[in-house]
């Protein structure tokens, strides 16, 4: 020190209660406190026992007793800034990390990587809090922080407006509306600090900041909506007899059953459910033919009318089974037909026909999935255990009477993005297999039956709530009938052709 005049300058505090430090005209570093104050000094080469209160020594441009820092409410906003980036990058690194490695389409695996992109800015933005907060050392930390609560208050809105619109207010639901409470705040926080005086060109980042949240939600409502509609699937199905053979008794014949069960589009699917049965209809001729009030009532109700057939003899159950096991994954090019040999008893037949009947349901792979877990699901309404198969439950009214027997495939739909996941009520997929008990009034004769398949979608895994039709649409979920069938007369004439 010099006689001079002071050599150390302490200016006055700037808006974040900083007062910077000069020594021999070269700045020294920067206090918020008395304390800070001597450490810097100390660091300067200054004497520990200056009196700081000598004007030929220290000049002080404001009060000396002017500290306005508070550093718990420093450090308390600084806190609460970095915890919500800090919980929204854990968010969005699960979201594009899940999408990422398995995003049902490639536009939900590239949107994964967009992100993973946006988790690490907020983390990084989130370290530049406490230096921005603090003594400011890095040029762009306010400009980071400014960036990170962008990318949360685009993010965060984007979710909440997707669950909002859902109707799903669980799971998440509160998180977003915390996020986005907290945007509103940081945002005010970090326009108070005019962080973007920093920006060499404001105008082209604020551009640059629209454009990405511009093409992140163009980008989610790509994989998410767009890209799971523009491809129908192409699954033909059908079913045929082959050329039936006699017994050596003659007294039955071989009918071969061919079930067209193939994927011949660019979309996967999962087989939800698939059942085939032959049942015989026995008949007599009615030389006379129905009358106009049959023959219009069952046209009316949506059945083939024959005049001169009489179908009032009960039916029977000849052969059933499934095409497929159910949750098998049909990719393109795969085949799932199959072959099958129904034996048609002529004692019983007499001028009947034989109904070869097969029902198909499937979703789309691009749409959502099934479980893993969805083949081994099944559960049984009867003691697999005991001898006598004991009915053991029901299954829901809707679906069957008291007493008749099913057999069920259940499993959570998991959607094409982990954001769909995150943000839409939890559905589930289920088949049932139905095995109607006789009663009075039954098209099938007593101790027989002919079982039925059901699939639908539904709010719970008990099937109490089932969506409509529209509602099971956003899964592509499709479920398919056909039916072909041929007089035993005809049949037999088949067979006896060499």
């Amino acid at each position: 020190m010099t006689s001079s005049g002071p050599q150390i300058i302490v200016h006055a505090p700037d808006s974040r209660g900083l007062r910077e430090v000069s020594v021999a005209g070269k700045t020294a570093g920067r206090a918020r406190s008395p304390r800070e104050l001597r450490r810097v000094l100390r660091r300067a080469g200054v004497p520990a026992d200056l009196d700081l209160g000598n004007p030929g020594q220290v000049r002080w441009r404001a009060d000396p007793d002017l500290w306005p820092d508070r550093p718990w409410w420093r450090r308390a906003q600084a806190g609460l800034m970095a915890l919500g980036l800090l919980v929204s990058a854990a968010v969005l690194f699960r979201v594009g990390l899940t999408d990422t490695l398995r995003a049902l389409t490639f536009g939900g695996r590239v949107m994964g990587v967009v992100f993973l992109a946006g988790a690490l800015v907020e983390t990084v933005a989130a370290a530049a809090v406490f230096d921005y907060w603090g003594k400011r050392a890095t040029r762009y930390a306010g400009q980071g922080v400014l960036l990170g609560v962008v990318i949360v208050a685009v993010t965060s809105l984007m979710f909440l407006i997707l669950q909002w619109e859902g109707g799903y207010h669980a799971g998440l639901f509160w998180l977003w509306v915390a996020l986005v409470g907290w945007s509103v705040w940081a945002l005010w926080e970090v326009s108070r600090h005019r962080v973007w005086r920093g920006i060499p060109h404001p105008k082209s980042f604020a551009t640059g900041v629209a454009l990405s949240a511009l093409i992140g939600s163009a980008s989610v409502a790509y994989s998410a909506m767009y890209t799971p509609y523009v491809a129908p699937p192409k699954v033909p199905f059908m079913v045929a007899f082959g050329k039936p053979t006699l017994n050596a008794a003659r007294t039955s014949l071989y009918v071969p059953a061919h079930l067209t069960f193939r994927n011949e589009g660019s979309i996967s699917i999962f087989v939800v459910g698939t059942q085939w049965s032959a049942t015989i209809w026995p008949s007599t001729f009615r030389e006379k033919g129905t009358g106009l009030t049959r023959w219009r009532d069952e046209l009316g109700d949506g059945w083939d009318t024959n005049r001169h057939e009489d179908f009032d003899a009960p039916a029977r159950l000849l052969a059933a089974g499934q095409i497929t096991s159910a949750g098998s994954r049909l990719d393109p090019g795969d085949d799932f037909s199959k072959e099958a040999v129904i034996e048609v008893p002529l004692k019983e037949s007499g001028q009947g026909r034989v109904q070869l009947a097969a029902t198909i349901s499937f979703i789309r792979a691009d749409r959502c999935k099934l479980a893993n877990s969805y083949p081994q699901s099944i559960a049984y309404s009867w003691d697999t255990g005991s001898a006598d198969r004991k009915h053991l439950r029901d299954a829901p009214p809707w679906l069957a009477d008291p007493g008749d027997d099913f057999f069920r495939y259940r499993s959570r739909i998991y959607r094409s993005s982990a954001i769909m996941n995150m943000t839409q009520a939890p559905d589930w997929a289920a088949m049932w297999w139905v095995i109607p008990t006789w009663r009075e009034g039954e098209l099938f004769a007593r101790g027989d039956t002919i079982p039925f398949m059901q699939v639908h979608i539904a709010r719970d895994p008990d099937s109490r709530e089932v969506l409509s039709e529209d509602e099971q649409e956003p899964y592509g979920m499709k479920t398919r009938s056909t039916s072909v069938d041929q007089p035993v007369a005809l049949l037999r004439r088949a067979a006896e052709k060499p």
